[in-house]
């Protein structure tokens, strides 16, 4: 029997799906969109320095990193990935609220790492719960994703209101506040059939090589966003562009990845996966040889609208390509995996970026230019690998 059929929620309406699915984006974002940039207040406030915030802040990646893999195996042998979305949510509402009462570096360093290995692969996991109502027809993940985005921007937005007015304890009981509506809507959403164990759609050396060269592409173009997150605002700031300006600048650059989420389906079918991070590499090359010159305000606003191809196309095919290239039955290792390589070539080059930018300034921005030109090139040759494509003798099919 469906599983998804026995708790009454497996045939919702399309639209009662969509906006369960949009929920669980939208409230999973609201604690990631007071973590990213109001955390480190919270820290100094518990009297740390800026090498303990350094190794404080470098945990979250370490545990991720090591959890990921891990929670992705466990989902696809549990079976039953919406009840692990639930328990990780719970878990990590649980280590937040320890964080919350915690003031030593040692005490720090555990919750933290604790939480972040119950937080960050519960991403991965909702994205691979969505491909696969996306593979069945019953949803469309950009249309989902988009509302994570506009939930970080607008938890950025707000969160520096309410920190400025109550102060930096206020985060982590942000962070707990948005952690809780998030495990609220994963119980809001229906469990899935346990999948059936089928052989790999990858049939061939030629199309798994090319296949895993296809993650290898997308984690090259995210990789070379490593200078701009990193360093963008201190050099904006150095230019004399006000906070509220760097502001507007980054929400104009999450509003282009809204858009794309919201329309970028008909893309991906013009152009396929590959093609997608392909058009995201170039886009790349584009974006920081301008930034390099250090243009003038007037052009970098829309610049920033690069970031829907440089990060949103790249990240949307990233997530096709994992569900039209592991068997349903392993969707969970799959989206996790891809997670995993992504994150750990983006933190290979976050340490490379502070050497880069200490010994060369804005011109270190052309080191995104080498990686999305890298990603580009890797994302052409893995599509030719691929036996649907012309240059491995047949047509190449645009998936629906």
């Amino acid at each position: 029997m469906d599983e998804a059929g026995e708790n009454g929620q497996g045939h919702l309406p399309p639209r009662a799906l969509a906006l369960r699915l949009g929920a669980a984006y939208g409230t999973f974002f609201i604690a990631l969109g007071i973590f990213q940039p109001y955390l480190p207040l919270w820290l100094q406030a518990r009297g740390l320095g800026p090498e303990a915030m350094g190794l404080v802040l470098a945990v979250p990646m370490l545990s991720r990193l090591a959890a990921t893999p891990l929670l992705g195996l466990l989902s696809d042998r549990l079976g039953r990935p919406r009840a692990l979305l639930t328990l990780l949510g719970m878990a990590t509402v649980a280590a937040m609220v320890l964080l919350a009462f915690t003031s030593s570096l040692p005490a720090i360093l555990l919750i933290l790492g604790a939480m972040s290995a119950a937080w960050f692969p519960g991403f991965s996991l909702l994205d691979s719960y969505t491909s696969r109502l996306a593979r069945a027809g019953r949803a469309e993940y950009g249309r989902a994703r988009q509302w994570g985005s506009a939930s970080f921007l607008a938890a950025n937005l707000a969160g520096g209101v309410i920190v400025g007015a109550l102060g930096a304890d206020s985060v982590v009981l942000l962070m707990i506040a948005g952690h809780v509506a998030y495990v609220l809507a994963t119980f809001g959403l229906p469990e899935l059939p346990r999948a059936e164990a089928m052989p790999s759609p990858l049939t061939g050396r030629r199309a798994r090589l090319g296949f895993l060269a296809g993650i290898v592409a997308a984690g090259l173009v995210q990789a070379s966003h490593a200078v701009l997150y990193l360093f963008a605002t201190v050099h904006w700031r150095s230019e004399g562009i006000s906070l509220t300006v760097i502001g507007v600048l980054w929400a104009v650059g999450v509003a282009a990845e809204m858009v794309l989420f919201r329309f970028g389906r008909p893309l991906l079918g013009r152009f396929g996966a590959y093609g997608m991070i392909a058009i995201g590499g170039a886009a790349a090359v584009v974006r920081f040889a301008v930034m390099a010159s250090d243009p003038p305000l007037a052009v970098l606003l829309p610049l920033q609208m690069l970031h829907a191809l440089t990060f949103a196309a790249t990240y949307l095919a990233m997530v096709d390509l994992v569900a039209r290239g592991v068997s349903e039955h392993r969707s969970g290792t799959g989206q996790t995996t891809a997670a995993w390589t992504s994150s750990l070539m983006s933190s290979a080059a976050n340490v490379a970026a502070g050497p880069l930018w200490a010994a060369f300034g804005p011109m270190a921005f052309l080191a995104g230019c080498a990686l999305g030109l890298a990603g580009a090139g890797v994302a052409l040759v893995a599509a030719r690998l691929q036996p649907q494509s012309k240059g491995s003798g047949g047509e190449t099919v645009a998936p629906s």
